[in-house]
C-alpha cells in the first residue's frame, strides 16, 4: 500500500488575530521555505493551500524573491493556486465562485508561475451542490474536500454529481486536512500518529493508496519528517511517498476503481463540525456582500459590455477588476461567514463598502455617458436601464431636481405613465443603504456640479414598460392640470395578483388570487434567547419565543394607485442580554423598535418588505416567520444553478459532534409547493431560513439577526467543544442600526425557471438618470432570452479581446444554439478558454458559456 503524504499549510488570512498580524507570520513562513526548500533536496513539495493571494501578499514586500519562487515553482518544490482564495461555499454567489478563480489565474500569469489543477475546498462549511459544476466547467476535474459527507459516501474517493448531472473525482478528506500535522510535537509522538491514520483511512480507502495531509492552520513545515518515511515504511509494511494531488489521482485511478456516486449539497455534521449558523452572524457583512456582488455582476459587467458594442466607450474596466478584488477578498470563510475578531470584520466592512462605493461611481459614470449616447428628442427625458433579460412592467424609483408636481411621465409611444412623487422640499435622505435612485445625483456630484444643486430633490416612482437588458427613454413633460398623487389612507390593498390587509401585530393576512390560497399570518417576528458563539446558535433552556410586539402603529401610507407603500413601528420588549451565568436571559428588559415598510403592487406578484431594526439587546436571535398552510415534507432553496430539495424534518443524535436541525442556507430564495399552494421568499443577503411543520401549517422562518458576544464557547448544547480560540467579539453583538430586505412572491405554477425568474425581477431593480436632447443612438435591448434561460453573466472577456455570456437552462427542453440572441461565438468552459463544439443546444439543466465578439 502506498502512503501519500502531502505538506501543507493551511492559510487562513484573517482569523482569531487581523490580516496584516497573520501577514507578519507569512512573510517569515515564505523566508523560511525559501531558505531551506533548495538546502533539504529530500523535501520534494510544499503546497501553499490552493491560493494565490498569499503570493501577492508575500510579493507586496518582498518583490525580490520572486525569481527563487518561480524557481521552486518549475521544480514542484512550491505549489500555489488554483485559486484567489479559498471560499466559503453557501455566503458567496456561483459567479463570484468563477471570479475567484479567474483572478487566481491572473496572479499566476503576472508571476509567471504554473498553478495546480485541482479544486481543493479543504475547510467549507460544507458544500454547495452545484460546485461540482464550477470544478467541471473551470476544467478542474478532482475535488479536495473534507466537512459535511456525512453518510452518502465514507470511502476516501467518490464521484461527486450536481444535481444537473456535471460530476467530478471527489477525494474525501475523511480523517480531516490535518490528520497527519506536527502541532509541535516530537517524533515519536508524530509516528504513532500517522501509524494510526493509516490503519483508519485503510477501512475507507478504495484502492491500495492512502492520503495523510501533513500540515494544519498556519503550520510552519517540518523539513526532518520526510527522513523517516523509508524507516517507517518498512515499520508499518507499506511504501511512503511524498507526493501532490496530481500523483495521488495518477495513482487512485489506474486501478479503476469501483466509486460511490454522491449527489448534491454536502452539509451533514455526524462526523464533523459544519457549523450551520455562520450564515447569519454579523449579519451586516451578508447584506453588504450581496449588494456588491450584484452590483458587479448584474449591473457594471453587463453595462461595460453594452457601452463598448453599442456606443465604442471603455468605462470602468480598472475600477471593476479593483472592486472585484475587494469583494473577494473578503470571501474567506471566516470573513465572509463572520467568525473572527472584530478588528477583521471591522475590514471585511471596509472592503465591502468601498466596493459598494466604487461600483455606483462607476455605475454613474456609466449612465451618464449612456445619457449622452442614447437619442433623446426631448430637453427633459429619463434614461432607464433595465438589468433583467426580458421585457417587464416595472417601477423606477429616481432622484430628480424637480420643484412642482405638474409633470407628467410618457413613454417611446406616448402614453402616459402613472407617476408618484416623494420628499418634497428638503429632506435628509439616508446614503448608506447604497439605493439605486441615487444615481443621478452621483453623476451630478461626480462631475463636479455643486452639491447645493442636490438640496431640492423628489423621488419619483414611475411605473413603466421596459425593453429587456437595455435602455428605455421616458419623456418628461409640463402638466399644469395635474392633479398630484392619488391619496387612500387604508392599509390595506387588492392588486392584480393578491388582496392583502395588516393583522394586529403588524403582520399580512394575504389572498393570492391566482392560485386561490388564503395565508392568514405572514411575515410576523420572533426573537430568541442564544447563548452560542459566531460559529453556532444555542438555545436558552426554558426560553419563551417573543411575537407578539407590545404595540404596533401605523406611521404613513402612500401611493394608492399602482402601488401602495405602508409603514408600520412595532416595539417589542425583550430581556437585555444574558443572565452573568448564561443560563438563562436576564430580567431586565430593553425595547427594541422596528420599523416595517411594505410595499405592494398592483400589476406585480409580490411585496416588497424593509425591516430596520434598532437592535438594544444582546444574546438574541431575530426571525422572521410566513405561516405557510398545510404540512409539507419538503423545502426547496436556489443553489448556484438550479434548486436543491430538503426535508423539512430530520432527526439528529446525541452523538453528532454538532446538532443536526431543518436550518439550511439559500443563495437568494426559498420556496414551499404543492400542487395548490406557491410560495416563495427573495431575500437581499439573507441566507439562513428554517422550517417547524406544525398541526395544520408549515412555519418557514428566515433568520434576520443574530447577537453573539464570541468566537468560540465550549459550553454548547448544540455542539460539542470549541470551534475556534474562545475570544470575545463585542461587535458580534450587532448593536446599532440595521436595515434588511425581502420580498414575499406568489409564483403560479412553481417550475424551475418561474422561480428563478421571478427572483431575478425582485433582486435586479431598473435604475434611471435624466438625460437631455442629442446622442446618436436609438434606445434599445441589448439582448432578450428565450423563455427557460437564466443569465448568469455577461461580461468582458478575461484573456484578450471578446465577451462572455453564460446561461443557464432551466427549462425542461433542449434550448437550440439558433435560439440564442447571438449568432458568431465560440464555446468557452468557465476559465473562458476555447472548448469544442460538440453540440448545437443547450440541455436542460446545463449551464454553458459562450465568448463572442
Amino acid at each position: 500500500m502506498r502512503v501519500h503524504v502531502i505538506t501543507h499549510t493551511h492559510w487562513d488570512r484573517e482569523w482569531y488575530m487581523s490580516f496584516e498580524m497573520f501577514r507578519g507570520r507569512l512573510l517569515n513562513l515564505f523566508q523560511d521555505l525559501l531558505s531551506k526548500l533548495e538546502k533539504y533536496s529530500y523535501f520534494k513539495h510544499f503546497m501553499f493551500d490552493g491560493q494565490t493571494i498569499v503570493l501577492k501578499d508575500y510579493l507586496e514586500f518582498r518583490g525580490d524573491d520572486l525569481e527563487k519562487i518561480k524557481d521552486l515553482v518549475k521544480k514542484e518544490k512550491l505549489i500555489f493556486g488554483p485559486w484567489y482564495i479559498l471560499p466559503d461555499e453557501f455566503l458567496i454567489t456561483g459567479e463570484a465562485f468563477i471570479r475567484n478563480y479567474l483572478f487566481g489565474q491572473r496572479i499566476l500569469r503576472k508571476f509567471g508561475i504554473d498553478g495546480m489543477n485541482v479544486g481543493y475546498l479543504p475547510d467549507m462549511f460544507g458544500h454547495n451542490a452545484y460546485t461540482p459544476t464550477i470544478l467541471k466547467g473551470l476544467g478542474l476535474e478532482t475535488a479536495v474536500i473534507w466537512r459535511g459527507v456525512g453518510d452518502k459516501s465514507r470511502r476516501t474517493e467518490f464521484i461527486w454529481r450536481s444535481p444537473n448531472g456535471d460530476e467530478v473525482l471527489a477525494l474525501n478528506l475523511i480523517r480531516s486536512y490535518s490528520n497527519g500535522a506536527i502541532f509541535g510535537d516530537d517524533i515519536e509522538t508524530v509516528k504513532e500518529r500517522y501509524k494510526k491514520e493509516i490503519e483508519e483511512l485503510s477501512k475507507h480507502r478504495t484502492t491500495n493508496n492512502i492520503l495523510i495531509m501533513n500540515g494544519t492552520d498556519h503550520e510552519f513545515p517540518n523539513y526532518e519528517i520526510v527522513k523517516h518515511f523509508k524507516e517507517w515504511g518498512r515499520e508499518f509494511n507499506v511504501e511512503f511517498v511524498h507526493s501532490t494531488f496530481d500523483e495521488y489521482v495518477r495513482s487512485v485511478m489506474s486501478e479503476n476503481p469501483d466509486l460511490d456516486v454522491v449527489v448534491g449539497e454536502l452539509r451533514s455534521p455526524k462526523y464533523e463540525y459544519i457549523l450551520r449558523d455562520v450564515t447569519s452572524t454579523r449579519i451586516y457583512l451578508k447584506t453588504l456582500n450581496f449588494e456588491s456582488e450584484i452590483l458587479y455582476q448584474r449591473y457594471l459587467e453587463p453595462l461595460s459590455v453594452i457601452l463598448k458594442k453599442k456606443m465604442d466607450k471603455e468605462v470602468g474596466n480598472a475600477e471593476i477588476n479593483y472592486g472585484w478584488d475587494l469583494i473577494l477578498q473578503s470571501h474567506p470563510h471566516d470573513s465572509i461567514c463572520g467568525c473572527s475578531v472584530d478588528q477583521v470584520h471591522d475590514e471585511v466592512e471596509v472592503r465591502l463598502r468601498k466596493s459598494l462605493e466604487i461600483g455606483f461611481i462607476v455605475l454613474a459614470e456609466m449612465m451618464r455617458i449612456s445619457a449622452e449616447c442614447v437619442k433623446s428628442k426631448d430637453e427633459d427625458s429619463i434614461l432607464v436601464f433595465n438589468p433583467y433579460e426580458r421585457e417587464r412592467t416595472e417601477i423606477i424609483e429616481i432622484l430628480l431636481p424637480l420643484d412642482t408636481d405638474n409633470v407628467k411621465i410618457v413613454d417611446e409611444e406616448g402614453n402616459e405613465l402613472e407617476v408618484y412623487h416623494e420628499f418634497p422640499g428638503l429632506e435628509i435622505i439616508d446614503s448608506s443603504e447604497f439605493d439605486l435612485f441615487f444615481i443621478p445625483m452621483i453623476s451630478k456630484f461626480s462631475t463636479g456640479e455643486s452639491f447645493q444643486n442636490f438640496m431640492n430633490l423628489r423621488k419619483l416612482r414611475i411605473q413603466a414598460n421596459l425593453k429587456p437588458l437595455g435602455f428605455t427613454v421616458l419623456k418628461m413633460m409640463k402638466d399644469d392640470a395635474a392633479n398630484g398623487d392619488s391619496k387612500d389612507e387604508r392599509p390595506d390593498f387588492e392588486g392584480k395578483y393578491y388582496r392583502v390587509s395588516i393583522n394586529s401585530d403588524g403582520s399580512l393576512k394575504v389572498l393570492d388570487k391566482i392560485n386561490d390560497v388564503e395565508y392568514r399570518r405572514l411575515n410576523f417576528l420572533e426573537d430568541v434567547g442564544d447563548r452560542g458563539d459566531e460559529y453556532n446558535f444555542c438555545p436558552v433552556e426554558g426560553d419563551e419565543v417573543i411575537s407578539a410586539p407590545e404595540r404596533v402603529e401605523i406611521l404613513e401610507i402612500k401611493g394608492g394607485g399602482f402601488f401602495k407603500s405602508v409603514e408600520l413601528r412595532e416595539e417589542y420588549f425583550i430581556p437585555e442580554s444574558l443572565s452573568p451565568d448564561r443560563e438563562s436571559r436576564s430580567k431586565k428588559k430593553e425595547m427594541l423598535p422596528i420599523m416595517i415598510e411594505y410595499t405592494f403592487y398592483r400589476d406585480i406578484p409580490r411585496i416588497d418588505v424593509r425591516i430596520m431594526v434598532e437592535n438594544r439587546c444582546k444574546d438574541h436571535k431575530l426571525m422572521v416567520n410566513f405561516r405557510v398552510p398545510g404540512k409539507f415534507e419538503k423545502v426547496l432553496n436556489d443553489g448556484y444553478f438550479g434548486l436543491v430539495e430538503h426535508p423539512t424534518r430530520v432527526e439528529s443524535s446525541n452523538d453528532y459532534p454538532e446538532v443536526d436541525l431543518p436550518r439550511y442556507a439559500m443563495n437568494n430564495f426559498v420556496s414551499l409547493l404543492d400542487e395548490k399552494i406557491k410560495f416563495m421568499v427573495v431575500g437581499r443577503g439573507l441566507h439562513e431560513y428554517e422550517t417547524n411543520v406544525g398541526e395544520d401549517h408549515t412555519d418557514l422562518k428566515i433568520t434576520l439577526l443574530r447577537s453573539v458576544g464570541w468566537l468560540s464557547r465550549g459550553d454548547l448544547s448544540t455542539r460539542k467543544d470549541h470551534a475556534g480560540p474562545m475570544f470575545i467579539t463585542p461587535k458580534a453583538q450587532c448593536v446599532g442600526k440595521h436595515v434588511l430586505r425581502y420580498s414575499i412572491i406568489f409564483p403560479k405554477e412553481g417550475s424551475d425557471f418561474e422561480l428563478f425568474d421571478l427572483a431575478e425581477r425582485a433582486i435586479l431593480k431598473p435604475v434611471g438618470i435624466p438625460m437631455k436632447v442629442g446622442g446618436e443612438v436609438d434606445s434599445f435591448s441589448f439582448m432578450e432570452l428565450k423563455e427557460g434561460l437564466v443569465l448568469s453573466c455577461l461580461k468582458r472577456c478575461e484573456w484578450g479581446d471578446g465577451n462572455i455570456l453564460r446561461l443557464v437552462n432551466l427549462s425542461n427542453r433542449e434550448i437550440k444554439f439558433s435560439e440564442l440572441p447571438i449568432e458568431k461565438f465560440d464555446l468557452v468552459n468557465m476559465a473562458e478558454k476555447k472548448i469544442e463544439k460538440s453540440t448545437e443546444s443547450i440541455q436542460p439543466g446545463k449551464v454553458v458559456t459562450f465568448r463572442f465578439p
